[in-house]
């Protein structure tokens, strides 16, 4: 029997807007940008990721896999939300001239 927190992760990794979420926490926390350097700001910059990361490997544990396969499958289905198809696009997203 699977307990609740697995069905509720797998619920809502199945919903648009809780993947434009995890999109936003993904720019936010700066995964895909280089972090380089000695000063505080990369202290800063590093905690962000790590904690970017967490949150998107809590999001994936439904997944079948082991975890960094769990972690890339969760970052490949969030940035395909980057770039959704007409199909995906929900009427709050659609622009206002569309309405």
């Amino acid at each position: 029997m699977k307990d609740q927190a697995y069905l509720d992760a797998k619920h809502l990794f199945a919903q648009a807007p809780f993947l434009r979420f995890l999109l936003q926490i993904y720019r936010d926390a700066g995964i895909s940008i280089p972090a380089y350097g000695a000063d505080q700001s990369l202290q800063y910059r590093e905690g962000q990721r790590s904690l970017g990361l967490e949150i998107l490997r809590k999001a994936g544990r439904h997944l079948p896999g082991q975890d960094q396969r769990k972690l890339d499958q969760v970052i490949r289905r969030i940035l395909s939300e980057d770039q959704p198809s007409e199909e995906t696009l929900t009427d709050d997203r659609r622009p206002e001239s569309e309405s």
